[in-house]
Parts: structure tokens; sequence; C-alpha cells
């Protein structure tokens, strides 16, 4: 696995790590732990597509930290492949596999918590 690699499955395990069933870890401090912020402009979805392929339990994991959500903010996926935003019907897309859905959901939902208190 290369280092950049290793950085994607990194981010791609805040999901587990800051739900019930993992670590309990702040979304800040998870965000803050693996630079996500600085990380950022350097991958899209389409980069985490091969690793949620390769690693199919990811898939439910993103899909159980959505559903434990307890905030009207950021994005919410669910298990048809559609995102969104609640109480934004506006925001709703549909994808062609799951895989590529969570790819986006992740993005946009961690780049969501990523800007919450930054100035803009």
């Amino acid at each position: 696995m290369t280092d950049r690699d290793a950085r994607l499955m990194a981010i791609l395990a805040i999901g587990r790590d800051t739900s019930m069933r993992g670590a309990g870890t702040s979304l800040r401090d998870a965000l803050k732990a693996t630079s996500y912020a600085e990380h950022r402009s350097g991958f899209s979805a389409a980069d985490l597509c091969p690793l949620i392929d390769a690693h199919p339990s990811l898939m439910q994991e993103w899909l159980s930290y959505s559903e434990d959500k307890r905030t009207l903010g950021g994005w919410y996926i669910r298990r048809d492949g559609q995102i969104g935003r609640a109480l934004q019907p506006e925001t709703q897309r549909k994808f062609a596999t799951l895989q590529e859905a969570v790819a986006e959901y992740v993005i946009l939902e961690l780049d969501f918590w990523d800007h919450v208190g930054k100035a803009v």
C-alpha cells in the first residue's frame, strides 16, 4: 500500500472511528489526526472508489455513520445510493453504485464538517 493509499484509508476510517461502534473519536479530532484539510486538494471521490471496492466493510461503516447521525448538519446517504442534505431536496443525487455514492458522500460530509467554524 502506498503512503497516499494509507492516508486515504485513514480518512475512510473516520466513519468507523467517530461512530458509536468505533473509538468514539470526535469528528473534529479525526479530521485533525488525518490532516484532512491538508490532503483534501489531492484526492477526489474517484480516488476513494478503488479502496472502497477493496474493503467493502467501509460501505457499511459509512452507512451506519449516516444512520447514527443526530444532527441535520452535513449530508446523508441511503442504502439505495442516494445522498443529499436534510430538508434540502434539491441536493439529492442518486448514483449507479453504492461504492460511488459512498465515495462522494465521504467527501461531501467531511468537507462540510471541515469547514464548520472556519471563516469563509
